[in-house]
């Protein structure tokens, strides 16, 4: 009878050998995907005139093999990419890993993750890094089916779609180590997340859909990624690079200041600010106004507000000839939300013009000037009821809002383009018009480093335009500020002292600031609420793309996320 164990010599002779079988058992050294051999019995059960298998082998492979042939069905593209087995899938080590929720239908039931990994192949690609996307749930390979349609129409070559993986767990594989925009907003800084808003409008994609190549510092388009913040969509026409380093606000400016596009690169100016919230809600926050830092006076001030409005039932914006704004009622949102404008841009215009008549040199530190502004915010809600919204619809002319540009809220209905015919509020009431809005006030202040008002003034002298004066400001057609010199100054404070005393007289007061402010938008909408414990003096161009991996390995689920939720946690 012969030994049930190998002698040592019968063992050294399988040294380094694979798919050896010995008895029942296997072994093999295989790198790679490994199936045993099993042996099975399949027993036949006749119930109520029908037969059905049990225990028919290996249930996941049949399941896959019917997955195979649905995945295949409609997706000739799969041929124009590489296949890759599961198992040679292999994350690495310090690979950074993502997770987040996808909504099919409606319904969170699906998870999407990314990873970093390198591919046990052959060829000229085995040792290049990848990134895999992989999906599980309910839904997902209707997600897998949905991205790969996307990324593999790419006729550009933007998208670095490499193969695919048709296992039990679908993957994507894109070349190079991609990182999600989503895991890196909260250290972008407002300039960067400006950038990134005109680049996925450059790549004609969503925001989620933008993914930083480390290994080739650039960005570009990709599967969709976890949700990131939103930005109010701009009207800017721009095509910019995918470099990274367009992250730093030094490059951006000096790319835009090149392209002599005035609105982009102010928006640019604008964005690199300090901003702050003010405590209390000064004598003088009723209306727009340049104060010193040093002596704490006003050097300039414009009187009026302007008046926007985003996303909500009011469409387009009109400025009448008396300075008021009007707006179409559309009827196919309810909410009313109506803000207005800092007027950052219209004091960058200017602000060269302001510091000559004040005899203040650019060589001074000139972040100790603020632009104070009250943030006002009307916001209510048109009545739904199919009853009152047939009435509005049956009307043969259109609804306006119109809105004064006193910083004080005037506003009404009409049915007249003029404005000059109010809507009663019986009328008002009869259409689910609201008559009364609530009114919310932020007191805030802007300020910016010497060096954005020197490029705000090279930039005029490039073009053309006299610094000393306000020509620039008023080719844009900005409001334009009033200069109150020093021997006017007197005069304000009188002007200052009388409002106070009128307030401690018992005339009705400033609008309070309640607890739950809404966003305080600059006029390109993005929210000013973003406060630093940065000092308001100058500020480095500190920007690390090192910081954007601080985070190496977890969970991300950015899907309550936003950059006033960043802002308030860190302040």
């Amino acid at each position: 009878m012969a030994d049930s164990n190998p002698s040592p010599s019968t063992m050294e002779v399988f040294t380094g050998a694979s798919q050896v079988t010995i008895g029942n058992a296997h072994f093999s050294s295989i790198g790679r995907d490994q199936i045993n051999h099993y042996t099975t019995h399949t027993t036949i059960v006749q119930t109520r005139g029908k037969k059905r298998k049990i225990g028919s082998g290996l249930p996941e492979l049949s399941k896959t093999r019917g997955k195979k042939r649905k995945i295949d069905s409609g997706l000739p593209e799969l041929s124009e990419f590489t296949e890759i087995k599961r198992g040679d899938i292999y994350k690495t080590k310090d690979g950074v890993c993502y997770s987040w929720r996808l909504c099919s239908n409606g319904k969170d039931d699906t998870e999407a993750a990314i990873y970093h990994a390198e591919l046990n192949i052959t060829g000229s690609f085995g040792q290049k890094k990848f990134t895999v996307k992989t999906y599980r749930g309910q839904n997902a390979m209707k997600e897998w089916r949905r991205d790969f349609s996307r990324c593999s129409k790419d006729w550009l070559r933007n998208v670095p779609l490499f193969g695919y993986s048709k296992s039990v767990v679908p993957s994507l594989i894109f070349s190079g180590e991609l990182v999600p925009v989503a895991h890196m907003e909260a250290r972008m800084g407002v300039v960067g997340l400006f950038y990134i808003h005109l680049l996925k409008k450059s790549l004609g994609c969503a925001r989620n859909e933008l993914w930083m190549d480390s290994t080739q510092g650039r960005f570009c388009r990709g599967p969709i990624g976890p949700k990131c913040w939103d930005w109010p969509e701009g009207h800017f026409d721009v095509i910019v690079p995918s470099d990274v380093e367009f992250l730093k606000e030094d490059v951006v400016i000096r790319y835009f200041t090149s392209k002599e596009d005035d609105l982009v690169l102010l928006s640019t100016l604008g964005y690199s600010c300090h901003s702050e919230r003010l405590d209390d809600i000064p004598a003088t926050s009723t209306r727009i106004h340049v104060i010193s830092g040093l002596t704490n006076s006003t050097i300039a001030f414009y009187q009026n507000v302007r008046w926007r409005s985003w996303t909500d039932c009011l469409g387009t914006r009109q400025e009448m000839p008396d300075g008021a704004t009007r707006f179409c009622l559309r009827d196919n949102r309810r909410k009313i939300e109506v803000d207005t404008a800092n007027e950052s841009y219209a004091w960058l215009s200017q602000v060269s013009s302001v510091f000559h008549a004040h005899n203040i040199s650019m060589d001074e530190d000139l972040s100790t000037y603020k632009l104070v502004y009250p943030y006002l915010e009307l916001t209510g809600t048109i009545q739904k009821s199919k009853r009152k919204r047939q009435r509005r619809q049956s009307l043969d002319t259109p609804i306006y809002f119109i809105i004064l540009p006193s910083p004080d809220p005037v506003y009404h209905w009409s049915f007249d383009p003029t404005g000059q015919t109010l809507l009663s509020p019986e009328m008002c009431k009869y259409l689910g018009l609201p008559f009364k809005l609530s009114l919310e006030v932020t007191p805030c202040q802007l300020s910016w480093p010497t060096k954005v008002y020197k490029a705000v003034r090279d930039y005029q002298i490039a073009k053309g335009f006299d610094p000393k004066t306000t020509d620039f400001a008023q080719s844009l057609r900005y409001p334009i500020f009033d200069v109150v010199l020093a021997e006017n100054r007197f005069e304000e404070i009188i002007e200052e002292q009388h409002e106070m005393e009128l307030v401690e007289s018992g005339d009705p007061p400033l609008p309070t600031v309640r607890d739950d402010l809404g966003p305080v938008l600059d006029s390109s909408g993005y929210d000013w609420h973003q406060v630093t414990d940065e000092s308001p003096e100058e500020w480095d161009d500190c920007f690390s793309l090192d910081s954007l991996f601080f985070e190496t390995e977890g969970s991300t689920n950015t899907s309550q996320g936003s950059p006033n939720d960043m802002a308030m946690e860190s302040a």
